[in-house]
């Protein structure tokens, strides 16, 4: 007699509990992994923007060395001047600003060639002029990776060059309107026509700002000032208050 036996087979499979506990847990380790993660990111990020810094410091110190003076705030022919904390631009010619000066110290000699050195480096209005406007390229060490702004305008620098500091320099009576009236600083050590060497840092240079980042920008890092009487001057900046005024900011 042949005796038949059905051998059932049986299939592992997860139910709905433990698929949802599964869950669960790869959401609690995502969740403490992440902090993790963006730490690290940032450490990164403050790696390279500090390593910025440095190839820009000297970058600045190699073109003193060649010319015996650090590079004009930017080119201008109605430059500033040392004697006052301030000045009023009366217009003219903006040529190129110290970032584009240094470039060839930065190994980046095929840009610095690109341009035309002779013209001016913004219009009035907030856009660089051409032909340079369309010859200019993101540069890796004017971006610090932790600035948002970048990726909407990736021209845009991380870092300014400071022309001075102290009280808003004003342009009083001008022709300009109120709301529009600006002076410049030139008590700093990049400023409009500036040619000036380490030396003339009076403090010491351990205790003079030549270059800080910043998170206001405008415009490329290769655009000058504007071409009109009361524009402000691109990749520059000076300081107004002193470090640590206010209280509990940035500190979160």
């Amino acid at each position: 007699m042949l005796i038949s036996t059905n051998r059932r087979r049986c299939h592992a499979a997860f139910t709905l509990i433990e698929l949802l506990v599964v869950i669960a847990i790869i959401a609690v380790l995502i969740g403490l992994l992440l902090p993790a993660v963006q730490k690290v990111r940032e450490s990164a990020a403050r790696t390279t923007c500090q390593n910025n810094l440095k190839q820009i410091g000297l970058a600045l110190h190699n073109y003193h060395d060649t010319n015996a003076m650090l590079p004009p705030g930017y080119k201008s022919n109605s430059p500033g001047t040392t004697a006052n904390s301030s000045w009023c631009r009366s217009g003219g010619l903006q040529g190129p600003p110290w970032t584009v000066y240094i470039l060839p110290m930065l190994e980046q000699t095929a840009q610095y060639n690109a341009f035309n050195l002779t013209v001016a480096f913004q219009a009035a209005s907030n856009q660089m002029a051409e032909p340079n406007a369309s010859r200019t390229r993101p540069m890796k060490v004017y971006s610090c990776p932790s600035d948002a702004r970048l990726s909407a305008h990736p021209l845009y620098s991380s870092y300014f060059g400071v022309a001075g500091g102290g009280a808003a320099p004003d342009c009083g009576n001008t022709s300009c309107s109120a709301a529009n009236e600006r002076g410049h600083y030139a008590r700093g050590m990049l400023y409009a026509g500036s040619k000036l060497r380490l030396t003339d840092a009076k403090d010491g240079t351990t205790n003079v700002f030549l270059v800080g980042e910043t998170r206001y920008s405008g415009a490329a890092w290769a655009a000058s000032a504007k071409q009109d009487a009361c524009a402000y001057a691109r990749n520059l900046a000076g300081a107004q208050e002193q470090i640590n005024l206010h209280a509990n900011e940035g500190v979160h």
